[in-house]
């Protein structure tokens, strides 16, 4: 079982029952759902299908919900697609119009206040790019600088603007709250620009009496890399999306981007998400590049949390197969990893918090005796997340009597989260990690086993104990 995650997204190509299925099987271990495409009904059953899934399969598979955040977008246009010519003329209008190659109107109107003659507009994720030549108060005459296709809905990016928008708006609102009613486990935050953003989240979260769903923010601007340090402090975790961040930023930059924001996000302990292209072209081939390849295995190596597909799998021609190849990439740059290498890379300091000193010695242990799982007992997660941020080199049985703590466990690197009924006694974990582990693997004579726990369960809030099992 492959310790580096895999996120699938939702779309067209990927809404039946039987392509969520096969693509749980083939790997995915979180599902995704963009609000910026999907109606509140498709998302619904979308997740009633998964966890219906869920309980033929015997997994555990997170939900994911993206916010639409305060995004620009073209309205509805008179075709699906229309094409764009180098050098022609169009106008973004305030009005709220079927749009065609000479007239667009925007999601947000209201921006059209804030952009200046001389500006670029870019479209359809940057594939057309606008110079505004002309102005008034409620039109914008552009340039056409490159041939180039857009479609309804399609984004609209303007780098450098500030627009001051409202980070909130109604329709997220009340998207985070279908996703408290439906229980789902993460909220992906778009356009994130500084902790105010993510504060003003957690704050609703807290009115909804909600303590369980962790908040992932999607870093894809200029400013969130500058307050990412912030950013980090008040969110459960972080995704690099790289798609809207190559748009506003120098594309050059953005490898070294992802380097530091990764290495960052294990400094403090949180959930790393790589996000966009990671084999953008099987959405028509059912092979990657070489480039692909390379891209998702560099990923792997950096230690990240989870990779993530989104056309590939929302709206490509082979979901199924895109995720089963994802899958042998990470199976085979994983088994290149040395482990030990990793784990030093870690700073140790001369005194350690007893949690911190116990999980650092539980992947140190099971990396030296060549464990083939550890098993933690948890209650809240919080030990399993400690000892998976330590990157061992055995997969991680997290097991859990609180069905909230296990699928929380979905997207760290390295945990299979398993719920089991509250345990008494050292014995009582024993026994049950061992036959837990006997459903997952072929576990041979001889073999290691690492398990860490804390006793009474309940009385003591945190890890107390570790013990090397060896199979008889």
């Amino acid at each position: 079982m492959n310790k580096t995650k895999m996120i699938a997204t939702m779309g067209p190509s990927s809404m039946s029952k039987q392509i969520i299925k096969d693509m749980i099987i083939n790997g995915v271990d979180v599902i995704r759902i963009n609000m910026s495409h999907s109606s509140f009904d498709d998302a619904r059953q979308i997740i009633l299908n998964v966890r219906e899934i869920d309980r033929e399969l015997s997994t555990v598979t997170g939900i994911m919900i993206d916010t639409r955040g305060p995004e620009i977008r073209i309205s509805k246009l008179e075709k699906q697609k229309i094409k764009l010519n180098e050098g022609s003329t169009i106008r973004i209008v305030k009005n709220n119009i079927i749009g065609n190659e000479d007239i667009l109107s925007i999601t947000l109107p209201s921006v059209i206040d804030y952009i200046k003659l001389g500006q670029t507009i870019l479209l359809n994720d940057g594939s057309v790019e606008l110079n505004v030549i002309s102005k008034s108060s409620d039109t914008l005459i552009c340039e056409v600088k490159n041939d180039g296709y857009i479609k309804s809905y399609c984004s609209i990016n303007i780098p450098n603007a500030d627009f001051n928008l409202k980070f909130l708006s109604d329709y997220d609102k009340e998207t985070i709250k279908f996703s408290v009613m439906m229980k789902v486990d993460y909220l992906a935050l778009s356009h994130v620009k500084d902790q105010m953003d993510v504060l003003d989240v957690n704050d609703l979260l807290i009115e909804l009496s909600d303590d369980h769903i962790q908040i992932i923010s999607k870093i894809e601007n200029k400013t969130a890399i500058e307050e990412v340090d912030n950013i980090l402090k008040i969110s459960d975790g972080v995704m690099i999306a790289r798609g809207d961040l190559g748009i506003e930023m120098q594309l050059e930059k953005i490898p070294s981007i992802q380097k530091k924001i990764t290495k960052l996000a294990k400094q403090e302990e949180k959930i790393c998400v790589i996000a966009t292209e990671m084999l953008s072209s099987m959405q028509e081939n059912p092979r990657p590049t070489r480039a692909e390849v390379s891209d998702v295995a560099n990923a792997v190596l950096d230690g990240t949390d989870a990779i993530m597909l989104s056309s590939e799998t929302a709206i490509g021609k082979y979901p199924v197969e895109t995720v089963a190849i994802a899958n042998k990439i990470i199976d085979d740059v994983e088994s290149e990893i040395d482990y030990n290498d990793m784990l030093l890379n870690y700073n140790r300091n001369d005194k350690l918090p007893i949690l911190d000193a116990i999980c650092y010695s539980v992947v140190d242990c099971a990396n030296r005796v060549n464990s083939q799982v550890i098993v933690c007992s948890t209650l809240s997660g919080k030990t399993a997340k400690k000892i998976s941020n330590y990157r061992p080199s055995a997969p991680v049985i997290a097991i859990s009597p609180d069905e909230k703590t296990v699928s929380s466990l979905t997207i760290n690197y390295g945990i299979i989260p398993v719920k089991v009924p509250m345990l008494d006694n050292t014995d009582e974990l024993i026994k049950v990690s061992i036959n837990t582990i006997n459903k997952m693997f072929k576990l041979k004579s001889h073999d290691k086993i690492v398990i860490a726990g804390s006793f009474p369960l309940g009385e003591v809030n945190y890890t107390n104990f570790i013990k090397i099992e060896e199979i008889q």
